[in-house]
């Protein structure tokens, strides 16, 4: 599943799989989202921090959010690239 700018995922996680790919390490998210059901979610930007620093949880809540502002990427070759970040957060976590 990919998230549109200001689409949530909200709810409990059911599973975490990771792996290693062309472009480095990915991780897939299966969220019990409160109103789409279960869902998997490809891992982006904080939620993939969060994943790689071992701070997602099975078992766990989990709200997963696209912001609805853009921000542009630099490269090092001086290229840049719009996108909306994605945010994470653990309702009910420490």
């Amino acid at each position: 599943m990919e998230l549109e700018p200001g689409e949530v995922l909200d709810g409990l996680v059911l599973d975490l799989t990771e792996g290693e790919g062309d472009y480095g390490p990915w991780y897939r998210l299966k969220i019990k989202d409160e109103s789409r059901g279960v869902v998997r979610y490809f891992a982006k930007d904080e939620v993939k921090r969060a994943a790689a620093q071992d701070a997602i949880e099975v078992g766990e809540q989990i709200w997963v959010g696209m912001d609805t502002e853009e921000v542009t990427l630099e490269r090092d070759d001086g290229s840049t690239h719009d996108y909306n970040p994605t945010m994470v957060s653990f309702p009910g976590g420490d």
